[in-house]
């Protein structure tokens, strides 16, 4: 069965849908409970990394990683991100001219995923989507006269994360997460086929 257009937008935030529902049913269970809902929240102190862009015009580069989670009692965890990348974009145009800068790249995404316990060791994996925010140089040489104009591009994508946790104090967490993804389809630098893929370390802490 082949789906419209409607129907693949709509899929695109199925994982940010079931983590913000689920995430609603748990919290209102969980209000009953002596534990506070604020004492389940954490997010990373420090949480940086790398990223391999597997693109042909953008270099590989590093990953400062902002994010929120909530954690419940059966394993499952919410997480919302705000990351940013850095890379070079590398392209020419028609004259064999080459345009070298920085390119701002972020991201924000939400998902869901299940956290398992073994006293000090955490295991854990999460699924998440949202939207990639860029800027795409479009190169105009007409005239003679070379001028760069950045404009403001989005992409949809899905990232799927491994990550292992060691509890260094009550609370308080070493941790490292792999991480790879795709895109819902292809468009300027990012092509579906090429999965994105790196790696963060960092510490998480309780947040109350």
């Amino acid at each position: 069965m082949k789906l419209n257009r409607k129907s693949k937008r709509l899929l695109k935030f199925v994982p940010i849908y079931l983590s913000l529902n689920t995430f609603y049913f748990n919290a209102n269970a969980q209000e009953k409970t002596p534990e506070k809902i604020a004492e389940r929240f954490f997010m990373p102190a420090v949480q940086m990394g790398f990223i391999n862009h597997n693109s042909e015009n953008i270099t590989s580069g590093v990953l400062i990683q902002t994010s929120l989670e909530y954690r419940t009692k059966k394993g499952l965890l919410f997480r919302l991100n705000y990351d940013d990348f850095s890379g070079r974009i590398n392209l020419k145009n028609a004259n064999n001219q080459t345009y070298s800068a920085r390119i701002p790249i972020s991201e924000f995404i939400g998902g869901i995923g299940y956290r398992l316990t073994k006293k000090r060791n955490n295991y854990f994996f999460i699924v998440q989507s949202g939207i990639r925010l860029y800027e795409n140089p479009v190169i105009d040489n007409s005239n003679g006269n070379l001028n760069i104009n950045q404009k403001a591009e989005t992409i949809a994508t899905l990232r799927y994360t491994l990550g292992y946790e060691y509890e260094l104090f009550e609370n308080i967490f070493l941790n490292t997460e792999i991480f790879s993804g795709h895109f819902y389809h292809s468009k300027d630098f990012w092509k579906n086929e090429k999965l994105p893929f790196g790696m963060t370390f960092g510490i998480s802490a309780r947040l109350f």
